[in-house]
């Protein structure tokens, strides 16, 4: 099953060829952890965030988490993103699932201009495990749907419909050290008449706890026709129920920092990047909730 499991992310990543860039579902950051840590998600656990980020994270989730989260990209007070999303145990033997839907809006004095709704079922399920590591696999079917508002001289752009996959990958080693591959849109799905392709991205990250409530992540983003992006990010537990966490990455440059705080299952995160450039900061906002089992 692993040889299997292997051969299909080396084929996976040959497929990824040059193409057009798309002006479609821009690659938004959900989770205000992960804003706070250098933008970074792929090998840091967030059961309630995996359908979008990693689906390999639901293999091992032992807790069911649901997550909310808020963000105007750099500020601009015409947009809005919105977040919703959760990871529930289902079964040790048959994996766990993850639901998620986002929508971005694009608005001028009550008039909708844009309107991105993504919608993601996940699965993930452990392919191996013994007292020290875990190897887990997970994927997503992700449907798109772009709404475009009427123009000036009246013309009806319409709407449509596209459908991606993505592959997810978590390795645990001797229980402090996480390897995170996630294959994003492995398909290549086209939107609209004019068949624009949607943004392909290869993420790979790892992620160390050297000590009990302190976890370090360092990963990299390769989306296609795109600068290689470098993250990093760090989360510390200052007290009990509370982290600060900061971080960096590049193209472009960005400083990143927030907190969480959580209690009786309640959670609060708060994440702050800065614009990389002449575009303003970002201040993302969520909340969470998790019962039963560990949470993650």
């Amino acid at each position: 099953m692993i040889r299997k499991l292997t051969y299909l992310v080396i084929l996976a990543t040959l497929g990824f060829s040059a193409g057009p860039a798309s002006a479609f579902f821009e690659n938004t950051v959900v989770s205000p952890r992960a804003r706070a840590m250098g933008e970074s998600s792929v090998a840091v656990d967030d059961a309630a965030y995996a359908a979008f980020l990693n689906p390999g994270h639901l293999g091992a989730i032992t807790s069911g988490k649901v997550a909310a989260s808020y963000v105007r990209p750099f500020s601009l007070d015409f947009t809005d993103f919105f977040y919703l999303g959760a990871g529930v145990p289902v079964s040790e033997k048959w994996g766990n699932l993850g639901l998620a839907m986002s929508s971005f809006k694009v608005g001028y004095q009550d008039t909708s201009l844009l309107k991105e709704t993504q919608v993601s079922l996940a699965h993930g399920f452990g392919l191996y495990s013994d007292y020290h590591s875990r190897i887990d696999f997970g994927y997503a079917l992700n449907m798109y749907r772009v709404e475009l508002g009427e123009s000036i001289s009246g013309l009806d752009p319409g709407n449509d419909i596209a459908f991606g996959i993505d592959l997810g990958f978590m390795m645990t080693l001797h229980k402090r050290t996480h390897l995170g591959f996630q294959i994003k849109n492995l398909n290549n799905p086209q939107i609209g008449v004019d068949t624009e392709e949607l943004h392909r991205r290869l993420i790979a990250g790892i992620s160390y706890e050297p000590y009990d409530g302190v976890v370090t992540t360092f990963e990299f983003d390769n989306e296609l026709g795109e600068e290689v992006q470098y993250h990093g990010g760090i989360d510390m537990t200052i007290t009990t129920g509370f982290a600060l966490r900061a971080g960096v990455l590049t193209n472009p440059n960005k400083l990143t920092a927030g907190f969480g705080y959580a209690i009786a299952g309640f959670g609060f995160d708060y994440g702050f990047s800065t614009g990389g450039g002449t575009l303003d900061s970002t201040h993302q906002f969520g909340l969470n909730f998790t019962w039963g089992g560990e949470a993650k």
